[in-house]
């Protein structure tokens, strides 16, 4: 059932009595989600509890392969001397801020200057 109702596309709702948009609105006594209109004082219960989907379209971690590794050779880049590679000990390594797509991440993605083993933080 839960499956179901992610799958289905949500929509904007408007009044049958004025065809004004329709808000979702909490019932607390009831607990439920509902969809009223700020003009008159329709209101009818949801179908769908959910009322945003958030869908991810890449991962940061996925655009790792997609970096080449002589990034690390690129003088234009920001250094920095404390990041702490994993895969050899190095301390230097390039960074760069990911370009994911999504203007919410605010991921960085490491190059490390020695063996250019790649990993976000």
């Amino acid at each position: 059932q839960q499956q179901a109702v992610q799958t289905q596309p949500l929509l904007m709702r408007f009044c049958p009595r004025d065809s004004s948009m329709l808000y979702p609105k909490e019932n607390k006594a009831t607990r439920s989600l509902h969809y009223a209109c700020r003009l008159c004082q329709y209101s009818e219960q949801s179908p769908n509890p959910l009322i945003f989907r958030n869908i991810i379209k890449k991962e940061v971690k996925n655009v790792l392969h997609t970096v080449p590794s002589a990034v690390s050779d690129d003088p234009t880049l920001a250094r920095s001397q404390n990041a702490a590679c994993e895969n050899c000990g190095h301390h230097e390594a390039v960074f760069f801020q990911s370009d994911t797509g999504q203007s919410d991440s605010l991921a960085l993605i490491f190059v490390c200057c020695n063996c250019d083993h790649k990993w976000v933080q």
